[in-house]
């Protein structure tokens, strides 16, 4: 698309006054896909074909995650190499200029695979290395992000948006949310917040970690905060989004991950623990996406996130009171889906 019918002529203006030589005429602009964000992401690119390509971020700075995603990069862009770099910024007009790490998510990568196990497997260890660095930094790297924790109140929203969003509103299993629920929540909410911290992304699944050439790269990191490590592996195991996560790869890849030297420890319940309260998150934000966003697309990774929820469940039998609300919404899921 023309550059000049997409851009505003005060945003057009911070291109060119950071980008020696733009014009114009010389660019285009390509809309990147912004899924759940509320951002938008435009991809510029040189007409000449010389591969020079960035991307143009219209964000309100508004946002408290702003100054974050900005500090953030800022703390770290010298201790680590996979944070875009970021090129300019404009608070007043909600604009970010930083670097283009192409489109190869980690989900588009392994969709093309094509079944593919070793090479999945071989995939997702460079992205637990990558992962191990983010989760070796210490606390003194990012104040920024060593301002916020995964605490008992944040695992208690998650639970408490799981049974809103997705309990309630798209299983209508309300009816299952007394008392035996409550008091299973709150007590997986205070096991996990016990687990140790350390640096999270908080969203570490496939749309927002990419390939870049043979490098990983993360994007997405302005909610990163203290929490345990086996919230982010849990976050990228049990990804609702890659259907080729079967039991056995992760639990070969968890294995992988344990045995890496460079992060506080996570043994197999830890990591069920974070599974548990990562993939309820994830079910409240499909089910309030699809029924009150509009954004029906994300309907379809329920019933795998179910499944998933249902498996973590059995390796957790203190927590049966859960179990029986995700089995119920399991029910009512299998029950609604269009019988051939």
């Amino acid at each position: 698309m023309e550059i000049t019918n997409i851009l505003k002529p005060g945003q057009l203006v911070f291109i060119e006054k950071n980008l020696p030589g733009f014009s114009a005429a010389r660019w285009e602009v390509t809309p990147v896909d912004s899924a759940a964000s509320q951002r938008i992401f435009l991809r510029l690119t040189e007409k000449s074909g010389k591969g020079h390509s960035f991307i143009l971020v219209l964000w309100d700075s508004k946002d408290e995650d702003w100054a974050r995603f900005l500090s953030i990069q800022e703390e770290l862009s010298k201790r680590i190499p996979f944070l875009p770099q970021i090129f300019a910024s404009d608070a007043v007009l909600g604009l970010i200029l930083e670097e283009d790490f192409g489109e190869q998510t980690l989900k588009q990568h392994i969709e093309s695979m094509t079944g593919d196990r070793a090479a999945l497997k071989k995939t997702y260890r460079r992205v637990l290395d990558t992962l191990t660095e983010w989760q070796s930094l210490e606390r003194e790297a990012s104040p920024t992000i060593a301002s916020r924790a995964m605490d008992y109140n944040a695992f208690m929203w998650e639970s408490g948006y799981f049974a809103i969003h997705c309990v309630v509103g798209l299983c209508g299993c309300g009816s299952m949310l007394g008392i035996s629920w409550e008091t299973g929540r709150r007590a997986c909410a205070e096991a996990t917040a016990r687990l140790p911290r350390t640096f999270l992304h908080r969203d570490f699944q496939s749309e927002n970690i990419l390939l870049h050439g043979k490098e990983i790269r993360f994007v997405d990191f302005q909610g990163a905060r203290l929490g345990p490590p086996g919230y982010d592996v849990a976050s990228l195991l049990l990804d609702p989004y890659i259907g080729a996560l079967d039991e056995e790869t992760v639990r070969d890849l968890f294995g992988y991950y344990a045995s890496l030297p460079l992060h506080p420890s996570c043994d197999q319940h830890d990591f069920y623990l974070c599974a548990a309260q990562r993939l309820m998150q994830a079910l409240g934000a499909y089910s309030n996406l699809s029924i009150n966003k509009g954004k029906t697309w994300y309907r379809q990774f329920v019933p795998v996130a179910i499944t998933r929820l249902q498996r973590v469940m059995r390796m957790l039998p203190e927590y049966g009171a859960i179990a029986r609300v995700v089995e119920a919404c399991s029910q009512s899921i299998e029950n609604d889906a269009p019988q051939s």
